[in-house]
């Protein structure tokens, strides 16, 4: 922590012990700990012995398992009561009438949250991977680090953090982060912020602190500094924003991860001193005396002092709200182009929602968070459109498995490291099916959630401006212009930071390209996910958490030892070769004599001496392959052998299929 950081919280917390805690308020806050934490144990293993006996722990887990408001209504429903509530009525309410879920679903997601709390309470070094498995749950939307992280507190408090607005706030102001309320962004919240606690222990243990553990007096000293000194250095504002007039470039804000405001006139305003700005927009306004105001031109010195971690909706007129985002980075701005100030946005709901603000006359407007809360949960008679999100087909691994042949085992072991690196490369010979794996693996990954996948080729020619930024001439109004266009990288990200499920880019062939030369400076970003860097286009840029990458790599062409260092260290490399049992087990109900042709193979590929250029299995896994295997032996087999032996033609000769037919037909 920077040592000015350091010295402000020492007379926060100085501040904070001689104001609240020996309050009213304070000593209720202080007892609540320990009270909460023994009555969620409770409810768990009275839980845990329900579901064991196969009873429905649905209304159970519902209302024991999260952290409700200190009301009436909710004392009477028997409700878990928490000094860090996540929610104000019964979770169903709430959840159905933001068209999260339906009312048929609850008991399969309360069976979710059952199982993703046991996981992590009887092995929680497994963290990470529960939080991802329960994100990627169909049924998890609406679930954040604050609905769940109280009961995994109240059951292993010296494991998880206890998580909710004000501490995240406070740990991402402290320790410099900018994570979000996702749960997958959790285990990385618990491990920063139980640093962040250890290493202001010592600057807490001062005379006049209640008997709590340091992580509960951290928590405490967050709601103080949150909720009643409202301590305004690092709070998240809420801001209502128009995507130009009748909202007419909402599609270009949503596809390019951005919102944008107009006055492009007054050029990049970065760097000017406010009485700088004001001068220029005097200036101006004297040029344009009927069309600006100063009121009008200051909402762009507004907009541009807005901070990262600032949520922004997105609105047409007074009626409609098209989405709701937060900002991902600084102020930044783009010449020559209308509405060129601009603000990198990740857009987390694109579900249209119908208001009633007669005030949203102007483009940006501070709201509150009451305000921004009811807007982004409206009431059933607020009525958000229906959701539009499809799921994709459920696609197990058991069905991976039996389509590809490979054993379900090996591909979760494949799945552990492309989850660990978020980046895999299959390598091997040609025709061990590396491509096709890949596709599968990705159908698994996207089954059952609104993700997607897509894939690209590389080549020889292709460049950094085609994979992430680069000008394209275009021909505009019988002119050529020269814009600077996102590459296919960038669109993928785009679209993949709108769902809320993994989205897979297969990478074909990534070593015919210079993939150094291709990836740029997202060689970093592909290691350090959770950073952002700044393009030429001064845009910045992030690869959004659910993104994986799968590539594949024809040995034949490129050994893996010639591959760029940096690449090797940043992707899970999986070797494929011959595999001859799926060959085997392919044909095992046909009458072609697959035996005498995985011989042939054998003897084959051990002529050709080198596991990168030996002949896969892909070219004889044909239902019909009685009839093709002479067209596939001749016209594939033999021209790739002529070429590896060019200047040995009697070993080519020895496998002629003049010669092997025989041996194929035993």
């Amino acid at each position: 922590m920077l040592l000015e950081k350091k010295a402000e919280f020492v007379r926060l917390f100085q501040e904070f012990v001689t104001s609240y805690p020996s309050t009213p308020a304070g000593l209720r806050h202080t007892a609540a700990y320990n009270e909460q934490r023994q009555q969620g144990k409770r409810n768990f293993e009275a839980i845990s012995s329900a579901f064991q006996s196969g009873e429905d722990v649905t209304e159970a887990v519902l209302l024991q398992m999260l952290p409700y408001t200190d009301s009436d209504s909710n004392r009477q429903r028997h409700a878990w009561i928490h000094i860090a509530p996540a929610l104000a009525t019964d979770v169903r309410i709430k959840f159905e009438a933001s068209g999260w879920t339906k009312s048929e679903h609850w008991n399969l997601i309360a069976q979710a949250i059952f199982k993703f709390i046991s996981s992590c309470y009887n092995d929680p070094i497994r963290l990470s991977n529960c939080c991802q498995e329960f994100s990627e749950n169909s049924y998890s939307k609406g679930f954040q680090a604050g609905t769940l992280s109280p009961i995994l507190n109240a059951l292993r408090p010296d494991n998880f953090l206890l998580i909710n607005k004000k501490s995240l706030e406070v740990i991402n102001y402290f320790a410099n982060t900018s994570y979000s309320q996702k749960l997958t962004d959790y285990p990385e919240i618990n491990t920063t912020g139980r640093k962040l606690i250890q290493e202001l222990a010592h600057n807490m243990h001062i005379p006049g602190i209640p008997a709590l553990r340091d992580d509960d007096l951290f928590d405490m000293f967050c709601h103080w500094l949150v909720a009643i000194k409202k301590y305004s250095s690092f709070r998240t504002r809420y801001w209502k924003i128009a995507p130009g007039e009748n909202a007419w470039q909402w599609e270009e804000c949503l596809n390019g991860g951005f919102i944008a405001i107009g006055w492009e006139e007054l050029g990049d305003i970065s760097g000017l001193s406010r009485a700088e700005f004001d001068s220029q927009r005097d200036e101006l306004i004297a040029q344009y005396p009927e069309k600006w105001t100063k009121s009008g031109v200051n909402q762009v010195w507004v907009f541009a002092q807005i901070q990262k971690g600032d949520r922004i909706i997105a609105n047409r007129g007074t009626q409609e709200v098209l989405g709701i985002g937060t900002v991902t980075g600084s102020y930044y701005f783009v010449p020559n182009v209308k509405h060129g100030h601009r603000l990198p946005v990740h857009w987390d709901s694109i579900t249209p929602h119908q208001v009633n603000e007669k005030g949203w006359l102007r483009t940006v407007i501070e709201i509150g968070q009451e305000k921004f809360d009811t807007i982004c949960n409206p009431s059933p008679g607020g009525g958000p459109f229906p959701p539009s999100i499809e799921k994709n087909p459920e696609y197990t691994l058991a069905q991976c498995a039996e389509d590809t042949g490979i054993e379900e085992e090996t591909l979760k072991f494949w799945l552990q490291a492309l989850e660990r690196t978020k980046q895999a490369i299959f390598y091997g010979p040609p025709g061990t099916g590396k491509t096709y794996i890949a596709k599968k693996l990705a159908k698994h990954l996207i089954g059952g959630g609104d993700g997607f996948m897509d894939v690209v080729q590389f080549h020889p020619a292709y460049a950094y401006e085609d994979f992430v930024q680069g000008i394209r001439p275009q021909r505009k109004n019988g002119e050529l212009d020269y814009p600077l266009v996102d590459g296919r990288f960038l669109e993928f990200c785009q679209k993949a930071g709108n769902c809320q499920n993994i989205c897979v880019l297969i990478i074909d062939e990534i070593n015919r390209a210079n993939v150094a030369r291709v990836f740029g400076e997202l060689m970093y970003l592909l290691e350090y996910r959770q950073e952002e860097i700044s393009l030429a286009s001064g845009k910045v840029f992030s690869i959004p958490d659910n993104v994986r990458i799968i590539g594949t790599m024809n040995t034949a062409d490129r050994s893996i030892a010639l591959v760029d260092h940096a690449l090797r260290r940043r992707f899970a490399f999986i070797s494929l070769y011959p595999n001859y049992e799926i060959l085997l087990r392919y044909h095992v109900s046909s009458e072609f004599p697959v035996k005498g042709l995985i011989q042939l193979l054998k003897q084959l590929n051990q002529q050709i001496g080198n596991p990168h250029y030996e002949i896969g299995i892909s070219f004889f896994l044909r239902p019909n392959i009685t009839e093709q295997i002479e067209s596939i032996w001749r016209l594939e087999i033999e021209p790739y052998l002529e070429e590896y032996f060019f200047d040995q033609p009697s070993k080519v000769n020895q496998f002629r299929w003049d010669k092997v037919k025989q041996q194929v037909f035993l």
